[in-house]
């Protein structure tokens, strides 16, 4: 898709009870949308449109408009899965537990969590010179 930077793209951060118009211009800050898109439990969905009201990108993955750029930020997660349990009665703790832990981002897994946090911070980054695109900075 061919993007043309427009001084009138704006954007919309959609929440569960209410929306909020952002400008994207120079004081726009990717970090604290990565923030909200990742953490903020409310969070519904990001949209930027021109000034004709046409969508142009969005986090929205049934979004079916063929000219719309679709982006989905990655976080990482760690996964646990308990292998074995050890018991004896005369010890602190009683209980020892062997574990597994895997840490997963967008359904990939990993064995270590430099790898996956890699993996997270390079797909984030190519979101966010998708973003910056669309982005008024003078």
């Amino acid at each position: 898709m061919k993007t043309t930077i427009n001084k009138n793209n704006i954007g919309v951060l959609t929440f569960r009870k209410f929306d909020e118009n952002v400008l994207l211009n120079s004081c726009f800050n990717i970090e604290e949308l990565f923030k909200i898109i990742l953490h903020d439990l409310d969070f519904v969905r990001f949209e930027i449109f021109d000034k004709n009201k046409k969508l142009l990108l969005t986090t929205n993955r049934f979004e079916e408009e063929p000219d719309v750029v679709i982006i989905q930020p990655v976080k990482v997660e760690r996964d646990e899965e308990i292998k074995w349990t050890n018991f004896n009665a005369y010890r602190t703790p009683m209980y020892i537990y062997g574990k597994k832990i895997e840490w997963v981002v967008n359904s990939y897994r990993f064995r270590t969590k430099k790898s996956a946090v890699d993996f997270a911070e390079s797909t984030n980054k190519s979101i966010v010179s998708t973003i910056e695109k669309f982005i008024d900075r003078d």
